[in-house]
């Protein structure tokens, strides 16, 4: 796709609040922290356990819809099923003792492990159930879509976790703890302290999967009126997701800001090319009748 004049205004608006936000953070990083600091929060424990699913999730539309799309291959057919489940089992065992050790969800052991298979089954259930509802032109452009959100994906953990590895900032948490914050460093500042990760935000970053959704209004014509719900409701979805990292203690505003902005750039980088205009027309276009 093609950014249209009428966006670039938002897209510098945006940027104007990102260089903002990172010019207050350059002097107030640890004082935002210290004033916001809550880890007992409920909304932001369940938003530490959660809010990276967006990231993921394209994996398991990607499963239901080739459960379907690719039903006259019996390899693609099992590839989809085993995916959706593989996806749902992974993200609920990771997010579930998440909860188990902020002290939210009091199971432990077989109930814990019963309760994420559960879950992994219901989850699959209404993925698939919900792909089963769709005609083949929709899980073909849905089909671009989750494969979209999984290109997304790789790129965000190559690029995001690189960039932890040149900045090795301290976390707010760790220093609270050793009650030393002499490790405390600017979001500019980077390569000094081997080993820590606070900059920039990976579950912010992982929150930020979300702007996938963005494509809806060019793969459905049924969406182009609610851009601008949509467009609204994925920013509130980024910067709650960020705010709750500094509430838990795990990052610092600049953290979360640095990570919106990198994968901002990404998702652009990746949608706004011919590659992906092509396979958007061949998405769209309509099915050829076998002769």
């Amino acid at each position: 796709m093609k950014l249209k004049k009428k966006q670039l205004p938002l897209l510098i608006a945006l940027g104007l609040v990102a260089a903002a936000l990172l010019a207050v953070a350059a002097r107030f990083d640890l004082a935002i922290d210290q004033a916001v600091y809550a880890p007992k929060n409920p909304v932001a424990i369940l938003f530490e356990a959660f809010c990276y699913w967006p990231l993921y999730l394209p994996f398991a539309l990607l499963g239901a819809v080739w459960t379907f799309l690719r039903r006259d291959n019996p390899s693609f057919h099992v590839l989809g099923e085993v995916l959706v489940v593989l996806t749902f089992f992974i993200l609920f065992n990771q997010s579930l003792p998440n909860l188990v050790e902020r002290g939210l969800l009091p199971l432990e052991g077989a109930a814990l492990t019963f309760a994420a298979l559960a879950l992994t089954f219901i989850a699959t259930i209404a993925a698939v159930s919900l792909a089963s509802r769709w005609d083949r032109p929709t899980l073909r452009r849905m089909e671009l879509l989750a494969k979209f959100g999984v290109l997304l994906c790789v790129a965000d953990n190559i690029v995001i976790n690189l960039l932890k590895l040149l900045w090795t900032r301290a976390r707010f948490d760790d220093m609270l703890a050793a009650g030393d914050f002499s490790l405390f460093s600017p979001w500019y500042q980077f390569g000094s302290q081997a080993g820590n990760t606070s900059f920039p935000s990976g579950h912010t970053a992982a929150a930020c999967g979300i702007l996938t959704l963005l494509l809806l209004p060019l793969l459905f014509e049924r969406w182009e009126k609610r851009r601008g719900i949509l467009l609204a409701s994925c920013l509130l979805y980024i910067a709650a997701s960020g705010f709750c990292r500094l509430v838990m203690g795990r990052h610092f505003l600049s953290d979360t800001v640095a990570a919106a902005v990198v994968m901002g750039i990404l998702f652009l980088a990746l949608s706004c090319n011919r590659r992906f205009a092509a396979a958007l027309a061949r998405a769209k276009a309509p099915e050829k009748e076998p002769e």
